[in-house]
């Protein structure tokens, strides 16, 4: 009986030992902050944030026929942190800019039909350049649409 009591207390305490040994290498370290730098909790402090960014979804090559006429829709999301969001416009010499050359983005998410008709045959461009504010730091975006005229 003595002999069976003494297994289980010796069991018990290497187990605990082991718990108390791995438990250490969790919260070694921090010096009154609980937790080391190998526990889960810390490890997510760890891994560095993703900066959000203005998103721009454009058809990036469209094909038409001469004095053809085209309406290629820009999606956009702007996250909060940026502010005076400008969109400048430009085509090359074989097409035309129907809609406006510079808007203005105003809200979180939406879309804004970029229109343009072709004049001359070969492959051009239109390439829109997007200004704004990010926490006052100006920054710009370039998308282009390649258009091939036949």
């Amino acid at each position: 009986m003595f002999l069976s009591t003494l297994r289980k207390a010796l069991a018990v305490a290497f187990t605990l030992f082991a718990f108390s040994s791995s438990a250490c290498e969790l919260h070694a370290g921090m010096e009154g902050m609980g937790f080391g730098f190998q526990h889960p909790l810390m490890q997510q402090h760890m891994t560095p944030k993703r900066e959000a960014i203005i998103g721009l979804r454009i058809d990036r090559k469209r094909e038409m026929a001469k004095n053809e006429q085209a309406a290629v829709p820009l999606r956009f999301t702007v996250p909060p942190n940026y502010e005076k969001v400008n969109v400048d416009v430009t085509t090359s010499s074989g097409l035309s800019l129907l809609s406006d050359e510079r808007f203005k983005i105003n809200k979180a998410m939406g879309k804004q039909d970029i229109s343009f008709v072709a004049l001359e045959p070969g492959t051009h461009e239109v390439v829109l350049k997007v200004y704004a504010l990010k926490s006052n730091v100006p920054v710009t975006y370039t998308r282009k649409i390649k258009v091939v005229v036949s």
